[in-house]
């Protein structure tokens, strides 16, 4: 089955029963990023994980299997050659999507303005190692309706 119809099935059973992202994120155990990541065709499940998502939202086997296999990451765009840059170039080509859909449901039909955005990034030391937090923090702007 090919994923942009998985996309569609998942939509048809989250709509008809009335939940959103977070709650389907909260009742699975799975973060909302990364959660409509996974269910967009963008990340791959666990088995675990897509067995979650599909008992919840009423949906067979055919589609956690799918939900668990490999996924293409790639896009059709010049990304540059420096490593740091093109790490958010992947990051985005996997989650941005993801986070689009989250802003809407969030916020309604709009978008995150970069003009009035401010990035804060902080070093997180942990057990496994130094992480990088970057928070981007962006005026919604809706969209016109007339």
């Amino acid at each position: 089955m090919q994923r942009h119809l998985i996309w569609e099935k998942i939509e048809e059973a989250k709509e008809s029963k009335k939940l959103s992202w977070e709650e389907i994120a909260r009742q699975t155990g799975i973060s909302a990023v990364f959660l409509v990541a996974v269910c967009m065709g963008k990340a791959t499940a666990e088995k675990e994980q897509a067995d979650r998502i599909c008992a919840l939202l009423g949906l067979g086997p055919e589609i956690s299997d799918q939900l668990q296999k490999c996924v293409d990451r790639s896009w059709d765009k010049q990304v540059p050659n420096d490593p740091v840059l093109y790490r958010f170039y992947e990051a985005f080509g996997v989650y941005g999507e993801a986070v689009r859909e989250l802003i809407w449901e969030k916020f309604g039909d709009g978008i995150m303005s970069a003009v009035d955005m401010v990035i804060s990034l902080e070093r997180v030391d942990t057990a496994s190692g130094p992480r990088v937090r970057i928070v981007m923090d962006g005026k919604f702007l809706p969209y016109r309706k007339g």
